[in-house]
């Protein structure tokens, strides 16, 4: 059953493609938007060359307005958007982040999103850290989305498996989100995003992909929530943002007690009126 469009919140989706030069990919990547009425769609390592980027193009999403930046490994994040749907104004460009604002045709709401690729590697993903605190300092009253392909987990219980995942990559990451204020969405579907096709003793499974919003998205959109499906033709699993009213099935909220024990937690609490949401779950959790 797809997931209802609701209210003035742009339908957004994330995936790691793993490579988009085959028909095959193109038609999965074509039947996820027709399938979940997607109007945005970050897909990330596209492994397209620049020569190819027209002829890929060409087979999906026809009538889509594109952006990428070529400026570091080929085709690392492409946006796609519908225009009869969405209009988006290209803020911020780096090699693994894409910073856009996107504006709902219909209702004229706005949103900033912000569409990343981590690097496989501590020392360069350091500078999507501070790509990310710094916008967030220049972010105040607009809704804000990041989402995508963070390579980094937040701690042992996002791996599945024997990972070399070092003590500093997840302090880095959890340090990040402290720093910012981002708030981890809730979702429903598998908890790891990425598996390494393999069997027995090698299998691994990390939770790699995911959509992080600040205080202001959820002051608007209450109810955001995501869905994390079924990879197909890629090892990563596409995130679709979800606006449908939940009722009783909260899905799988992710809210870590580390947040909850930092003295900025009650200020971020404060911005949702005192008992909104944030401090209706830190009310309910053991700080054990």
């Amino acid at each position: 059953m797809q997931p209802k469009l609701r209210g003035s919140m742009i339908k957004v989706a994330s995936w790691n493609v793993r490579g988009l030069n085959g028909i095959d990919h193109q038609k999965a990547v074509a039947q996820l938007v027709k399938d979940y009425c997607i109007q945005f769609i970050g897909l990330i390592e596209t492994r397209v060359s620049i020569a190819n980027v027209q002829r890929v193009r060409a087979n999906f999403l026809h009538s889509w307005s594109w952006f990428d930046d070529y400026s570091g490994p080929a085709g690392r994040i492409w946006l796609a958007w519908c225009n009869l749907d969405v209009n988006v104004e290209i803020l911020w460009v780096d090699t693994q982040l894409i910073h856009c604002r996107a504006t709902n045709k219909r209702t004229h709401t706005k949103c900033l999103i912000s569409v990343l690729y981590g690097d496989c590697d501590l020392i360069p993903r350091r500078d999507m850290w501070t790509a990310i605190k710094n916008l967030a300092e220049n972010i105040t009253d607009e809704p804000w989305l990041i989402l995508g392909d963070f390579n980094a987990v937040i701690d042992a219980s996002e791996v599945c498996g024997r990972a070399a995942d070092t003590t500093a990559s997840m302090t880095e990451f959890r340090n990040c989100i402290l720093e910012t204020g981002l708030i981890h969405l809730p979702f429903t579907g598998s908890p790891f995003t990425w598996h390494n096709c393999s069997e027995g003793p090698r299998s691994l499974w990390k939770r790699l992909d995911r959509m992080l919003v600040n205080a202001e998205w959820l002051n608007k959109w209450p109810e955001s929530s995501y869905i994390s499906a079924l990879p197909s033709t890629s090892d990563h699993s596409p995130l679709i943002l979800n606006s449908a009213n939940r009722g009783n099935d909260h899905g799988m909220f992710r809210f870590d007690n580390y947040l909850a024990k930092r003295s900025g937690f009650l200020i971020l609490s404060d911005r949702f009126g005192g008992t909104g949401l944030l401090e209706r779950i830190y009310m309910g959790l053991s700080l054990s």
